[in-house]
């Protein structure tokens, strides 16, 4: 099994995404990635690389350059957030289910409204329905 790279705010995204993306490519690559994390085999385990910069997800955005994401500085913002939130760091290797007892335990939806506050898919409301569930589930 492959170590994937992610981003801090990535986590929530990967939890509550729906399909929709800034392209097909983009859509179908970051399909794939919550494919590989909701394998009821595998997923739990899947070894995940905390990462500033482009990550597995950010692979066929259109917003990047190859080297750099075109909204970096609020990008930025949203990895700090996350990082603080979740109690995790640059370099960090983490497991999904790892993940995913931080978010249920750390995320709450007050953390939420804060630290997605500069994300333009936060008012689809698909991130924060997912963080209830997972929050409800714990």
């Amino acid at each position: 099994m492959l170590r994937l790279k992610f981003r801090a705010h990535h986590f929530l995204c990967a939890l509550g995404f729906q399909g929709k993306g800034y392209s097909p490519d983009f859509v179908d690559n970051f399909q794939q990635k919550v494919d590989l994390l909701k394998d009821e085999v595998h997923g739990p385990a899947q070894e995940l690389e905390i990462v500033e910069g482009l990550d597995a997800i950010c692979e066929k955005c259109p917003n990047q350059d190859g080297a750099h994401c075109g909204s970096e500085h609020k990008v930025l913002r949203l990895d700090q957030g996350h990082a603080e939130a979740l109690g995790v760091t640059n370099g960090q290797i983490v497991t999904w289910a790892e993940m995913k007892k931080r978010l249920a335990e750390r995320m709450t939806l007050e953390k939420f409204e804060v630290v997605c506050a500069p994300c333009a898919w936060k008012s689809l409301g698909a991130c924060r329905a997912a963080l209830e569930t997972l929050i409800k589930s714990k």
